[in-house]
């Protein structure tokens, strides 16, 4: 087998033409250096169908779709794959003295400047007193006009030998006018600046903020120049390379051939969406979908680089007028911009600015209003969404990257399970165990964000079918998340770990010499026992449930008969719910074809010579439920 470690002709290997995997990254704001080589890695082995993540991993999916894109539509070329693999370099890199890359991307506005100053003063201390030390160091600085003031006062009390009540005077008139200038600050500029420090574009003269340099990288990725059309989602589904001989698409269904699908948190619905959204129906509808989303021109331009929006605006499909303002739908899922997509997903909260967008309320009923509809990270709702590309039983690996704190030292850095009966151990939250009074309420504060935020995702994780895909590389302190300055040394380790889990991957899952992997072997059958297993405990529910015994239900084949015959008042044939014209008898009786062939899977399911000795780890089981595509 090839060895996985074996990094020679890296530039010029290729997968062959039709071995897929798909790719989830997790969300972590700087932690994304981790992606890079790891992508490059897997890129040598497989080629991209699928394509997910959430905040830094959207920026990472995007540009990895970018460069799928790239290879397939170019002859096979890796300059996109090239570019990832530089990106930590180019990140580490000085731009000004003592000033790297990686900080240069995060911008503040001028009116949220100071606040930002304070921030980046905290960065990197390792205790909760030296943290709360640099912030009220950072204040006395930023807010200098406040800090002479108060002392100016207090020194006057003081010359009268009253020392005391100089002191005295001095920290009260520090806490009000510092706190009020800094209530002022967030109050006023930060929320009128999109709730962040930085709304990711750059200030004139200034080095290329993130919003530019992302819609560069994406461009540059696709072999595109930034003046050139927005690389959009249907450029990706129309790419060359998909489907493969042996699999078909069903007719009428679009092929989506590289499938890039990231996260926003939409705050006014209180939900998650997924971009892009889904394509509008054609013909006419009894039921159409209401996701429909709009924006402002005037409003785009703060947040995204002139090209983008242009392209936004003509591709919009419709316009409307509210209170004096063009409301432009956002473009069709085919026209939609990838750094669009990216850009909402990447919004951490007070930090980077989230983008405003609308929505019609259908909640009135007296006139159409917009309302105010603001899209922030996309982690804020899922973090790590590993089960994006799912079906019941793979046909390629989905792999996932995962990032967690280490919490032992000496420990692995990077860790794949090897068997499937491991890597089901719980993460862990150690804030009870800090030396610091502050630091354990501190941590407790945390840990329960943190749980709201990625409860769902961390269970998934562990389930079967599901530990065994993911890499899991771990962050100490000081690395990745806010530390917006991070030295190369250490964004070179982090990319350098993230590269050692893809080549993990590598040496369980990707087929070599004609033989296929012995771990791709085991998860398709670890993930065809847990269908199994679901279906057993759900299937004769079901069919109970459809039959003529439940006592205050009226059995499905009733019910059909009943629907099929249902008329109005004038003896015309009314349509079921859900259908858009009354049910025909070939309808009826597909039904009932359906229902037959539930009832003689129950009684296999149900009969003990039949019984499945898996056992699934850990419990409780999965379940088959009824869920949104989420």
């Amino acid at each position: 087998m090839m060895n996985p470690n074996d990094t020679s002709d890296t530039e010029t290997r290729e997968p062959p033409a039709d071995r897929f995997c798909d790719l989830v990254m997790k969300g972590g704001i700087t932690s994304g250096v981790v992606y890079p080589r790891a992508i490059r890695r897997l890129s040598e082995h497989y080629r991209f169908r699928g394509i997910g993540g959430t905040s830094a991993g959207a920026i990472a999916a995007a540009i990895t779709a970018a460069a799928e894109y790239q290879r397939r539509e170019n002859n096979g070329s890796r300059e996109g794959f090239k570019l990832l693999g530089s990106l930590p370099e180019e990140l580490g890199s000085e731009v000004k003295k003592g000033k790297y890359k990686l900080l240069s991307l995060f911008q503040p506005q001028p009116a949220t400047r100071r606040l930002f100053t304070v921030l980046i003063r905290t960065l990197n201390k390792s205790s909760t007193k030296s943290r709360w030390f640099s912030v009220f160091q950072g204040l006395l600085i930023a807010y200098w006009p406040a800090t002479v003031l108060s002392m100016i006062v207090a020194l006057a009390v003081a010359q009268s030998g009253a020392w005391l009540a100089a002191f005295l005077l001095l920290v009260i008139a520090l806490l009000l006018s510092i706190g009020y200038w800094v209530y002022s600050d967030i109050t006023g500029k930060v929320v009128a600046n999109g709730f962040g420090l930085c709304n990711g574009m750059s200030r004139e003269g200034e080095l290329e903020a993130l919003t530019p340099w992302l819609h560069s990288k994406i461009q540059k990725a696709a072999g595109r120049d930034a003046k050139d059309k927005p690389l959009t989602f249907g450029d990706l589904w129309d790419a060359k390379g998909f489907p493969p001989t042996w699999r078909s698409i069903p007719e009428g269904v679009r092929k989506h051939s590289i499938d890039l699908q990231v996260f926003s948190t939409n705050l006014a619905h209180g939900r998650p969406y997924v971009f892009p959204l889904a394509e509008p129906e054609t013909g006419e509808s009894r039921f159409r979908s209401h996701e429909s989303l709009y924006f402002t021109e005037a409003e785009m331009k703060e947040y995204f680089p002139p090209e983008v929006v242009q392209w936004m605006v003509e591709k919009s499909p419709a316009k409307s007028k509210e209170d004096g303002k063009d409301m432009l739908e956002l473009p069709e899922p085919e026209h939609f911009p990838v750094v669009l997509a990216t850009r909402m997903s990447l919004a951490f909260p007070f930090l980077i600015s989230a983008i405003p967008l609308y929505a019609v309320d259908r909640d009135l009923t007296d006139k159409r209003k917009f309302r105010r509809c603001w899209f922030s990270d996309g982690g804020i709702s899922s973090n790590f969404p590993i089960h994006l590309f799912d079906g019941l039983v793979p046909v390629w690996p989905t792999f996932g990257i995962h990032l967690e704190p280490a919490i032992m030292k000496n420990r692995k850095k990077f860790y794949l399970p090897s068997r499937y009966d491991e890597g089901y151990e719980e993460s862990w939250s150690l804030f009870a165990g800090k030396p610091e009074p502050a630091g354990i309420l501190g941590g407790f504060i945390s840990a329960i964000v943190n749980t709201m935020q990625n409860w769902n995702d961390n269970t998934v994780r562990l389930m079967p079918g599901f530990r065994d895909r993911v890499a899991r590389v771990r962050l100490e302190d000081g690395e990745g998340g806010m530390n917006l300055n991070m030295e190369p040394h250490i964004i070179e380790d982090l990319a350098e770990r993230g590269e050692e889990a893809a080549n993990e991957l590598i040496r369980r899952f990707a087929s070599s010499n004609g033989n296929v992997a012995a771990g791709w072997d085991e998860h398709r059958f670890v993930r065809f026992n847990n269908l199994l297993k679901m279906m057993k405990a759900r299937v004769p529910n079901l069919v109970e449930a459809l039959g003529n015994d439940c006592k205050y239900a009226t059995g499905m084949e009733d019910l059909l008969e009943k629907l099929s015959r249902a008329t109005d008042d004038n003896g015309k044939p009314i349509p079921p719910p859900g259908y858009e014209l009354p049910m025909t008898q070939q309808e009826k009786d597909a039904y009932k074809i359906i229902v037959a062939a539930l009832n003689t899977l129950a009684t296999v399911m149900n009969n003990q010579k039949y019984n499945i000795p898996f056992k699934p780890i850990p419990k409780p089981e999965p379940e088959l439920r009824v869920r949104p595509p989420l």
